[in-house]
C-alpha cells in the first residue's frame, strides 16, 4: 500500500476491500476533503462509482472537487449527474469553480453556466477568460476592498457582515478610481483606534501582480515576501482579485512536479496508479526520440571501428567518458533550469551563467581527467592512452557545461518549458562529443598507444 497515505486513508481502503461500506461511508461523511480527494486514485472502477455516490450523499461534493487534481476531476464528474454539480459549484470558491469548468467539454460548460445565477455566471466566465497559467487564471474574486476614507471601526463592522470571512486574509484599500493604494493586515486593524482612517493605517504601494503575469511569478512573490495573499491588478492598477497562499502552494507543487517529470521526459498525466498501457503510451514517444539519439551516438562510434579493432581496450573506457559527461551535463541542466524557474536568470544574463558552467565543467574535467589518467596508467601501463582519456574527459565535461546551460536557456528563448526534453539533448551532446573526442584522439595517437 502506498506509504504516502495516512492511517485513516489506509484504513478506508481496507474497509472498501472488505466491502465494509457502512464504516467507509462514515469516514467520507466526517473525513477531510483533501484526504478523500487523494483516495479516489486508488479505487477500482466499481469502487469509484460507489465513492462518487457516497460523496454526493455526504454533502462533501464541493469540498472534494475543490481538492481533487484535474485528471481525477474528469473521471469523478463522469460518474455523477451533471445537475448535481450546480449546488456544489454554488458552494465553491470562484477560482475552484473555474478550474472545474476547465475540465468540462465546451457543450457541458455552456449548459452548466446557463444554470447558474447571473453573478456566478459572470464571475466564472471572467475567470475562464484568463490564461490557465496566468495570475488571473488562479486568482479568486472573493476579497475585501474598502475605500481609504473608511474608519477602522466601520471596516470591522463590514467584515462581520461578510459571508466568506475565511477568504478575507487582508483588507485592500482602494481610491475612488478603484485602484489599489494600500493593504492592511487583521492585526493592524484590530489594534488600531476606532476612528482611524484606513489611509493612515495602510501599508502603501503593496506588493501586487498583473493579471496577465505567469502564475509561477505570483507564487514566487508570495514565497519571497511571506504573504498570505497577493492582490491581482489589471492594466490600470485596479484591484480585480487575490491569489491565496494555498493556491500558490498548489502552483509551486505543480511546477516542481512538471519540471521533475520533464527532466525525465515524462508526461505530467502519469502517476503511480496510471494503468500500464496508458503509461506505455505516454512514455513511448520520448523513448523513441531517445532511441534515435542513441543511434546517433552509436553512429559516431562506427566511424572509428578500425581504431577500436587495432586496440580493443579503447572500448572498455568508452562508458567512462560518456557517463561522466552525461552526469556533469545533468548537473548544469538542473542548476540552470532551477534558476530559470525562480527568475534568477534570463536569456540576457544567461551568457554569464553559460561561461560559469563551462568553467565548472572544465575544472571538474581537469580534476577527473587526471584521476582517470592515473587509474588508466595503473591499469594498462600505457602513457599515451592515459593522455587520451585525460583530454577526452576534459573536452567532454567542457561540452557538458556548455550544453547543460545552453539547452534550457535556448528552450526558454523559444518560449518552451526549459525542462522539456532537455536531458535527452544534453545527454546526446555529451555522448556524441565524448565519443568523438576520445576515439578521435585515439585515432591520432594510435601508433603511440599500440
Amino acid at each position: 500500500m502506498n506509504e504516502a497515505l495516512n492511517k485513516t486513508q489506509k484504513f478506508f481502503l481496507r474497509l472498501i476491500r472488505h466491502k465494509a461500506y457502512g464504516l467507509a461511508f462514515n469516514i467520507i461523511r466526517k473525513g477531510r476533503a483533501s484526504d478523500l480527494a487523494d483516495l479516489f486514485r486508488y479505487l477500482t472502477p466499481k469502487q469509484k462509482q460507489w465513492f462518487a455516490d457516497s460523496v454526493l450523499k455526504s454533502h462533501q461534493l464541493a469540498a472534494v472537487l475543490s481538492e481533487m487534481e484535474d485528471d481525477l476531476v474528469v473521471q469523478f464528474i463522469s460518474l455523477i449527474n451533471k445537475k448535481d454539480l450546480i449546488p456544489a459549484i454554488e458552494k465553491m470558491n470562484p477560482d475552484d469553480a473555474a478550474d472545474l469548468f476547465l475540465t468540462l467539454k465546451e457543450e457541458e460548460r455552456q449548459t452548466l453556466l446557463r444554470k447558474l445565477n447571473k453573478e456566478q455566471r459572470l464571475t466564472i466566465s471572467r475567470l475562464l477568460g484568463f490564461g490557465p497559467h496566468t495570475a488571473g487564471g488562479i486568482m479568486t474574486t472573493d476579497f475585501l476592498a474598502l475605500s481609504e476614507d473608511v474608519t477602522s471601526a466601520k471596516a470591522i463592522s463590514l467584515i462581520k457582515k461578510q459571508e466568506r470571512r475565511s477568504e478575507i486574509l487582508y483588507i485592500y484599500v482602494i481610491d475612488h478610481h478603484q485602484q489599489l493604494v494600500g493593504v492592511i493586515s487583521f492585526r493592524q486593524l484590530v489594534l488600531a483606534q476606532r476612528n482611524q482612517r484606513l489611509s493612515n493605517l495602510m501599508e502603501k504601494d503593496p506588493i501586487s501582480i498583473s493579471v496577465d503575469e505567469d502564475q509561477e511569478e505570483a507564487s514566487s512573490k508570495i514565497a519571497k515576501y511571506n504573504l498570505l495573499a497577493l492582490p491581482v491588478v489589471d492594466d490600470h492598477h485596479c484591484l480585480v482579485g487575490q491569489i491565496t497562499v494555498d493556491d500558490a502552494m498548489d502552483v509551486l507543487y505543480e511546477e516542481a512536479t512538471e519540471d521533475i517529470y520533464h527532466l525525465a521526459s515524462l508526461d505530467t498525466e502519469e502517476h503511480v496508479s496510471t494503468p500500464a498501457l496508458h503509461s506505455t503510451r505516454l512514455r513511448f514517444p520520448w523513448l523513441v526520440l531517445n532511441l534515435l539519439t542513441c543511434i546517433l551516438a552509436a553512429l559516431s562510434v562506427s566511424f572509428f571501428e578500425e581504431t577500436i579493432e587495432k586496440y580493443v581496450v579503447l572500448a572498455v573506457l568508452l562508458p567512462v567518458v560518456a557517463g561522466m559527461g552525461g552526469n556533469a551535463g545533468t548537473q548544469s541542466l538542473v542548476v540552470v533550469t532551477r534558476g530559470l524557474a525562480l527568475g534568477e536568470i534570463d536569456w540576457r544574463s544567461g551568457i554569464k551563467t553559460i561561461f560559469k558552467e563551462i568553467k565548472v565543467g572544465s575544472l571538474n574535467g581537469f580534476l577527473l581527467g587526471v584521476m582517470m589518467a592515473v587509474i588508466t596508467f595503473l591499469w594498462y601501463h600505457n602513457l599515451a592512452l592515459s593522455l587520451v582519456i585525460f583530454l577526452a574527459m576534459l573536452g567532454n565535461l567542457f561540452i557538458a557545461g556548455l550544453f547543460g546551460s545552453l539547452v534550457p536557456l535556448f528552450l526558454r528563448k523559444l518560449k518552451l518549458d526549459p525542462a522539456l526534453g532537455s536531458s535527452i539533448f544534453v545527454t546526446t551532446a555529451t555522448d556524441v562529443f565524448g565519443f568523438v573526442f576520445y576515439l578521435g584522439l585515439a585515432t591520432l595517437l594510435i601508433n603511440f598507444i599500440i
